[in-house]
């Protein structure tokens, strides 16, 4: 729904841009809002199915995506040998630092 409404307006402001010479912001009157292309999406065969179009190659994407990104979080923590209670230690001195227990060291 977004690509469509988003390639509705930049095509109704190429065809302004093409009869002015200038780009138009202000002429939005042909643009298409959510409700016209949902009512399209709707009616067009399919019906509400239309709207999970394209939703698999998606989850598919994100999902290789944030696996990607825990496989190479771990990696990187393994290779600078990094360990829980490394971790811990930060979160004990920031929460000193915070708490006032511990000079700041930007101060």
């Amino acid at each position: 729904v977004l690509t469509r409404l988003s390639a509705s307006q930049k095509s109704n402001r190429t065809s302004a841009a093409d009869s002015n010479g200038e780009t138009s912001n202000d002429d939005n009157s042909d643009a298409l809002d959510w409700k016209d292309v949902m009512k399209e999406l709707l009616s067009k065969e399919g019906g509400v199915a239309n709207l999970f179009v394209g939703l698999t190659p998606r989850l598919v994407f994100f999902f290789l995506v944030i696996g990607l990104q825990f496989f190479l979080y771990d990696y990187v923590k393994n290779l600078l040998e990094v360990g829980s209670d490394d971790l811990s230690l930060v979160l004990d001195v920031f929460y000193a630092v915070r708490q006032g227990l511990v000079d700041n060291p930007t101060n």
